[in-house]
């Protein structure tokens, strides 16, 4: 995804322009070409992932990378940290880059927003 395929939409009213940031905007995507569906067990190495980096545990985002393969040919798992020789499926790979994709625009959208706040908080989960 793209800026040009991200839309923010907002009712349409003849008030003042302080009443469209009282609205309820709505987020529309557009060409959304770049998807993908992970399997449970992707989504829970991925959470952790994120928790990991929100806390930053290196150990643990290293150990999540590793498992984010199903054909991890990594040689030698402890020089990852130093090398970082790994593969990493596909569909976890566009997961990713989507989400710092979705995070920069809400950085734009709502700069006071603090993105790894709210995943701390999900780390204490």
């Amino acid at each position: 995804m793209h800026p040009g395929n991200i839309l923010v939409r907002v009712t349409q009213s003849k008030s003042s322009r302080k009443q469209i940031f009282k609205s309820k905007p709505h987020v529309v995507f557009i060409d959304v070409g770049m998807t993908a569906e992970l399997s449970n067990n992707d989504r829970i190495i991925l959470l952790e992932f994120f928790k990991a980096i929100a806390r930053r545990d290196g150990k643990t985002v290293a150990e999540c990378t590793l498992q984010m393969s199903k054909k991890q040919n990594c040689p030698n798992p402890e020089a990852f940290i130093k090398e970082v020789k790994v593969n990493i499926d596909g569909n976890v790979c566009t997961v990713m880059v989507t989400t710092i994709v979705l995070e920069g625009w809400q950085r734009k959208l709502d700069p006071d927003y603090d993105i790894m706040h709210t995943l701390q908080a999900a780390a204490q989960i």
